[in-house]
């Protein structure tokens, strides 16, 4: 085997090695199984108690404000 192939081997090991470990690493985040939590359908819902001056608004530090609740928060079997 030549060097570049080494090269490129390793390099698909040790991004693949890493893909894994974020998979393995992430914490599921669940919604309660609320009525609001069942009946919301869009990130516009999720926003009428989540919203800054609502009930329970976001953190300031919140990764995804604004956009695509349900890409991280999910309910428990879905």
């Amino acid at each position: 085997m030549k060097f570049k192939d080494i090269h490129f081997l390793l390099m698909v090991i040790v991004v693949v090695g890493f893909l894994v470990v974020l998979s393995l690493t992430g914490r599921m985040r669940f919604l309660t199984p609320t009525p609001p939590h069942l009946q919301a359908s869009s990130d516009e819902a999720c926003f009428s108690c989540h919203d800054d001056g609502k009930e329970f608004p976001m953190t300031k530090d919140h990764p995804l404000r604004k956009k695509h609740c349900r890409q991280c928060h999910r309910l428990k079997g879905s």
